[in-house]
């Protein structure tokens, strides 16, 4: 059974094309029945239009597969004033789910991942996070890759505030334990007798979904197509990954 990640083993950072082996990856879970959910921590667009635009690229994903963090986001808080932080389509996505932009008196503060970040938003999510109001990652992804630059994650971000700060966050997608068990429950619809043990989760990202997914008995596999390359995977810690591959081809290639 399987967790899959997105952005980086299934479609390209760079281009957003699938990445070597991956509709052929998923098409031999779809012909084998093998349990899988595709896992992602999309903010940008709506979650039926993302899931769509994947199919669009030949990537054949079941119905009751696709989970990202606007799936759960209504099981931490629902619509209301909130603080947004992040890409315009962030923005203009949460608005359209219900969500309203607030910047003085939010009942949340809501980080997702963007580029374009300046100190005077730090400034202003500080400030908010100082007088009490709650700050919640949309995932904690370690690092963003945009236009072949490394850029810090949402959880390095929400990490740095929480340090600055001293208030706690939450997270909304991976590797939160309940964005794990939202997944799961998607597995337990294919095999009822599911359990975290029995899964493998397939990730460029090892500390922003492998390190968690680990502590939970998960195997993990690290694709070296996304945000690691094999000249940057000395700072990994191997005890927390199990497998390391090119990209998904490798996988595939053992399934078929």
């Amino acid at each position: 059974m399987y967790f899959i990640d997105v952005q980086g083993t299934l479609i390209s950072d760079s281009d957003k094309s699938p990445i070597n082996g991956a509709c052929e990856l998923i098409d031999t879970l779809n012909s084998k029945l093998i349990p899988y959910v595709i896992i992602t921590n999309n903010t940008k667009i709506k979650s039926d239009e993302f899931l769509q635009t994947l199919r669009d690229k030949g990537l054949a994903i079941k119905d009751g597969a696709y989970l990202d963090p606007f799936c759960v986001l209504n099981e931490i808080i629902s619509p209301c004033n909130v603080a947004l932080f992040g890409a315009k389509e962030f923005v203009q996505t949460m608005q359209d789910i219900g969500y309203t932009q607030d910047l003085k008196d939010p009942k949340a503060i809501l980080i997702a991942s963007w580029d374009k970040f300046s100190f005077d938003d730090f400034a202003l999510i500080n400030e908010l996070a100082l007088k009490g109001v709650k700050i919640i990652a949309m995932h904690e992804t370690s690092i963003y890759k945009k236009n072949g630059r490394l850029y810090p994650g949402v959880g390095a971000i929400a990490n740095m505030i929480s340090y600055s700060t001293g208030a706690k966050f939450s997270s909304v997608g991976k590797p939160s334990l309940g964005f794990y068990i939202a997944a799961l429950e998607l597995l337990k619809q294919q095999n009822a007798k599911a359990e975290f043990k029995d899964i493998t989760i397939i990730s460029d990202d090892a500390t922003g979904d492998l390190y968690g997914a680990k502590e939970l008995n998960m195997s993990t596999a690290l694709v070296l197509s996304g945000k690691i390359d094999k000249s940057s995977t000395a700072n990994l810690n191997r005890d927390k990954i199990d497998n390391i591959y090119d990209d998904v081809s490798k996988i595939w290639e053992i399934l078929r």
